[in-house]
């Protein structure tokens, strides 16, 4: 197939440990390519195809298929024009009773998404993670995680992932010092609700007894929403990239950005919780051994 002079571009769908080895041959044999979140399981692997990518002027682009979900969008509007103010913390939840995967652990197969929604929306890197969890079904592939990371400006956030989960969650809590929005994508017909509540000083006070913080509990925004298949749209995106040359919206680096920040995770998840840092430095990049699937 990679030999044929008329394919042009090519996806990958493949187990993660599969997809360092399949996107090379596919860049070497000159395809333009759509490689399956996570982009590769080690950050030093996703940075060989993001240089090879660049040297054999091929389009490289991962399915972080949350980037073209529209209540994800919304958020990022929010944030943008400055709706919610300033950031405090995210807080996400996914959840639910299986699938289990063999070739990676839940962090990697569903916490990649919470990542890349956090890099998204923040438009940046974590500084530091930390993560705890637990292989309760098979062993040394955890299926229960909770992490943390810590963006710049002091910006917390929290996910939470799960296989062994009696409820399907998918939601995501954005605090700002303005107002408050959840996302809920099990609930497609209310996916966003943008809350104007919040904490803030009473104006007038004349001693330091009478300081206090008063609560500001107002209406609440449902937006109505553009109904469109995300999986379409990011098809949509990577043929419109293609045909145009463009840097997809999540390429190369945005995908090796979202492994790195994966990697300190599982770091700190192997340490027992241990903060870590989250940096692009040579001797990050040092190739690591990673699980072969099963």
């Amino acid at each position: 197939m990679l030999e044929h002079p008329e394919v042009a571009a090519v996806v990958v769908a493949t187990p993660v440990v599969t997809h360092h080895s399949l996107v090379k041959a596919a860049l070497l044999a000159g395809k333009d390519v759509l490689v399956e979140k996570p982009i590769c399981y080690r950050a030093a692997e996703a940075q060989e195809l993001v240089d090879l990518a660049h040297e054999c002027g091929r389009i490289l682009m991962c399915g972080h298929i949350f980037m073209f979900n529209a209540g994800i969008r919304k958020l990022r509007e929010y944030i943008e024009h400055g709706t919610l103010g300033r950031i405090y913390y995210m807080a996400a939840t996914r959840t639910n009773l299986g699938p289990l995967r063999t070739d990676v652990n839940g962090l990697y197969d569903l916490g990649s998404h919470d990542v890349s929604i956090f890099h998204y929306l923040l438009q940046s890197r974590p500084l530091e993670a930390a993560a705890w969890g637990e292989a309760f079904l098979q062993h040394d592939i955890e299926d229960v995680t909770f992490g943390c990371l810590e963006y710049p400006g002091r910006i917390l956030c929290h996910m939470h992932t799960s296989w062994l989960n009696p409820r399907k969650e998918r939601t995501l809590v954005v605090v700002g010092d303005q107002k408050m929005a959840v996302w809920d994508d099990t609930s497609p017909l209310e996916a966003i609700r943008l809350y104007d509540k919040g904490l803030m000083q009473k104006p007038h006070y004349d001693s330091f007894g009478q300081f206090q913080l008063v609560l500001r509990d107002a209406d609440v925004l449902i937006p109505k929403l553009k109904a469109e298949e995300p999986l379409k749209l990011q098809c949509q995106h990577f043929l419109e990239c293609v045909e145009h040359r463009r840097q997809p919206l999540t390429g190369g680096t945005f995908a090796r950005d979202v492994v790195f920040t994966l990697e300190a995770l599982q770091r700190s998840l192997h340490k027992g919780g241990a903060r870590q840092r989250v940096d692009i430095t040579p001797h990050a990049l040092e190739p690591q051994v990673h699980r072969q699937a099963s």
